[in-house]
């Protein structure tokens, strides 16, 4: 049996979360008492997609990193994260176009490299935030779906109203191998389903509300005495949240207009605070637009906890 499919769900994470390090080339990963193998190779492209890349004589890992918070990160990261890749998602889900910002592309040409360059083996896939949201689109223009392994996504925005048909069709040949996991509490788990258009199987975390950020970072997850984490059957606020964004993502409005013109922090602190403020009072589905508005509140402008 292949090591990653012998880690729990609290040692997953524990992986995912080494995306965010500083990992070195030749760096031996071990999580727990697994050894996961060594950093062959560390990405970080033109557009700000990162990634490291981990072997053993077996399988492949790919960690796909995820998104700094402002305060965090530097102008460079948050140009490429924020600017060019989070906000264009957003903005292009709700007007409905096909707009797929440049790290997404990235991401899918390195998950067909690595394929190539590793024949044979099983690849392992992980990705939390702006990571989950690579790794989903990654998946969906894998060139060959019976090498993956399994993938683990973590609190990434739903980006299936991005998809072609075609990319559809080729994550619902993977479903069983994708696991999901989604706290409808997070601000960045935006266009949640209890129905096939998202990549992989739903994993409904059983979590309670917190701060934003410290929610956001896995937060919320409890671990059974087995390692594995507590989810919850959908019930009426899983529903109720999923009826919520569905109407806010199906509908266009002005809010798009002003997400790709933010160059300061200082207009993001001004334009979210009165813009979005003003939609949340316009609009009936509250709960969704106070979500969004959380998201640019607190996720942009404050490092994670």
């Amino acid at each position: 049996m292949n090591v990653n499919e012998q880690l729990t769900d609290l040692e997953r994470i524990e992986l995912t979360k080494k995306s965010y390090d500083e990992l070195k080339l030749g760096e031996e990963i071990v999580i727990g008492n697994h050894h996961i193998g060594i950093v062959c190779r560390k990405v970080h492209a033109e557009d700000g997609m990162r990634a490291f890349i981990i072997s053993n004589p077996h399988e492949v890992t790919i960690l796909f990193k995820g998104s700094y918070g402002i305060k965090r990160g530097n102008p460079q990261t948050w140009r490429d994260e924020w600017l060019k890749t989070n906000l264009p998602i957003l903005r292009a889900m709700l007007s409905h176009e096909r707009r797929v910002p440049s790290q997404l592309k990235s991401a899918s040409k390195l998950l067909n490299e690595t394929i190539s360059q590793f024949k044979g083996k099983q690849i392992y896939i992980y990705g939390h935030s702006l990571g989950a949201i690579n790794a989903q689109f990654a998946l969906a223009n894998c060139h060959h779906p019976e090498a993956i392994g399994a993938a683990y996504l973590y609190e990434g925005t739903n980006i299936w109203l991005l998809f072609t048909p075609k990319e559809r069709r080729r994550v619902a040949l993977m479903r069983e191998k994708i696991f999901n996991y989604v706290d409808i509490y997070d601000p960045v788990t935006l266009g949640i389903t209890e129905t096939h258009h998202m990549v992989g199987k739903l994993c409904y975390v059983d979590s309670e509300p917190m701060k934003p950020i410290k929610q956001h970072m896995w937060g919320g997850y409890l671990f059974n005495p087995d390692g594995s984490v507590k989810l919850r059957e959908i019930d009426q606020a899983f529903l109720a949240e999923a009826r919520s964004e569905h109407k806010l993502l199906t509908r266009s409005g002005d809010l798009t207009e002003f997400i790709e013109k933010i160059s300061s922090a200082d207009e993001i602190k001004k334009m979210a605070t009165e813009k979005i403020d003003r939609m949340v009072e316009h609009y009936p589905d509250h709960s969704s637009l106070a979500k969004l508005a959380t998201l640019f509140k607190s996720e942009l402008l404050k490092d994670r906890d």
